[in-house]
């Protein structure tokens, strides 16, 4: 109603000038800018409510326009997860994906992996394609590129769930006591860790984050929805349901 009341008087104020000489054929003069832009000011200094609301109305657009983007990304994220070249996890034909962002001295992500374990093992019938984000630093990446290199090898899980388990930050002598502790050849490994392939996967999975969004770890992409943070295993089951009736 504000807004209506915005436009009538913006409305009067232009038929007011439309009536002087040569306005139809010229453009507002100075003053008469002036005098526009001093009634909407007053207007809107009597009325601030106005533009709260579109304010309001601007946001509600940007809201959904962000969303549409993150479901066109999800789809697009989920078509290439069907023959991915990330590491997977669980059943590589389950019926659900869920695909994991995750960083391995995010003490986040160290806390909900006994949730993505445990509820792996309870379906069955879930597909993990997990992506390597190391946002805290250079130990984080050498973690990263290290458990992608354990996968030429055959021992991505082992190695995932090794470092996982560690409750302190793993440095870079960590991740070579881990390697050692799932039976990985060490000087294989630091060959492999500088492959294009793996530079590649890091890279394609920071583009994925940042066109979802995602900022920080751990996050899901469960189906069609995005979960940014740590979730605990009833919310997983929830969300994995969610996923089935949509099929």
């Amino acid at each position: 109603m504000k807004g209506m009341k915005l436009l009538t008087a913006m409305g009067l104020s232009t038929a007011l000038f439309a009536a002087t000489p040569g306005f139809a054929a010229e453009a507002l003069t100075p003053a008469q800018k002036a005098e526009v832009q001093q009634l909407i000011g007053s207007y809107l200094k009597e009325n601030p409510e106005v533009v709260i609301e579109a304010i309001q109305v601007w946001r509600q657009k940007q809201d959904a326009a962000e969303a549409a983007m993150t479901r066109d990304t999800i789809t697009e994220l989920m078509a290439e997860a069907r023959n991915t070249k990330s590491p997977v996890w669980g059943n590589p034909k389950g019926n659900v994906t869920i695909v994991e962002f995750f960083d391995y001295n995010c003490p986040y992500c160290k806390k909900v992996f006994p949730s993505v374990k445990k509820l792996i093992a309870d379906d069955g019938n879930i597909k993990v394609v997990m992506k390597e984000l190391p946002v805290l630093g250079p130990n984080s990446e050498y973690a990263a590129k290290a458990a992608l290199a354990a996968q030429k090898q055959g021992k991505y899980d082992l190695f995932h769930a090794q470092m996982m388990n560690k409750s302190s930050r793993l440095s870079k002598e960590g991740v070579h006591d881990a390697a050692k502790a799932v039976g990985l050849d060490l000087d294989q490994l630091q060959k492999d860790m500088e492959s294009p392939e793996i530079r590649q996967e890091l890279e394609r999975a920071s583009v994925w984050a940042q066109r979802l969004g995602v900022n920080g770890t751990p996050a899901f992409v469960i189906g069609e929805e995005l979960i940014p943070g740590a979730i605990d295993g009833d919310r997983m089951k929830q969300f994995v349901e969610l996923a089935r009736k949509k099929k």
